[in-house]
């Protein structure tokens, strides 16, 4: 094959490829297109980083993203469940005993909680009113949130919460969050297999209390 007609072939497939991702991705955009899918399910492995020790731990499981709330359900090492709302955080043993915290009593989950129904509600007025938001485009399809808390309760235990994902031209994703502690720890959950059903079940809906 000519040299011409590679490059041309090489032009083409760059080109092709582009159109696939949004150009000029802003927050606004990216919550916009996050919102068409109101539920996230899928898979997170967790990898908590302590600063001190450079030790790494893992863990993983299944999660849910829903406008009412979080469920985190740990499979490996050890299983486990922690379902977080605006109001309340459940952690569920292995043998099915609850406990339930005011959310009130640990704002940095609620933080959390409230934080992404705002992202996939498209709030970004709420976002804006609890976080210093730095966004950015990697250019290459995929974008960064950064979230500084202007609460100084909370920025005394979070000091960012990073979220990362990709944007096409009609969808987006949220492929990991990194929560950075004010200690120096982190704590990064990466998202595989994720799916975008209409309705949770009435189980799921159940454990949220809805």
């Amino acid at each position: 094959m000519k040299k011409g007609k590679k490059l041309l072939i090489l032009v083409s497939l760059l080109s092709a490829a582009s159109a696939l991702f949004a150009a000029g991705t802003t927050m606004e955009d990216v919550c916009n297109k996050l919102a068409k899918h109101p539920i996230t399910k899928g898979e997170f492995i967790q990898t908590k980083t302590i600063k001190a020790t450079k030790r790494a731990l893992k863990s993983s499981g299944e999660f849910i993203f829903s406008l009412d709330g979080i469920m985190w359900k740990t499979l490996k090492p050890f299983p486990s469940s922690m379902i977080v709302t605006t109001k309340s955080v459940i952690q569920v043993a292995a043998d099915g005993s609850k406990t339930v915290i005011d959310v009130s009593d640990n704002q940095i989950f609620g933080s959390i909680a409230t934080t992404l129904v705002a992202v996939f509600s498209n709030d970004v007025k709420q976002l804006k009113a609890n976080f210093n938001t730095i966004f950015n485009d990697k250019g290459d399809g995929s974008w960064e949130l950064i979230l500084n808390p202007k609460d100084s309760t909370i920025a005394s235990v979070m000091q960012t919460l990073t979220l990362g994902g990709r944007n096409y031209a009609t969808e987006a994703s949220i492929d990991s969050i990194v929560m950075t502690e004010a200690s120096g720890n982190t704590i990064k959950y990466d998202f595989i297999n994720q799916t975008y059903p209409e309705e949770l079940t009435q189980n799921e809906k159940d454990n949220f209390g809805s």
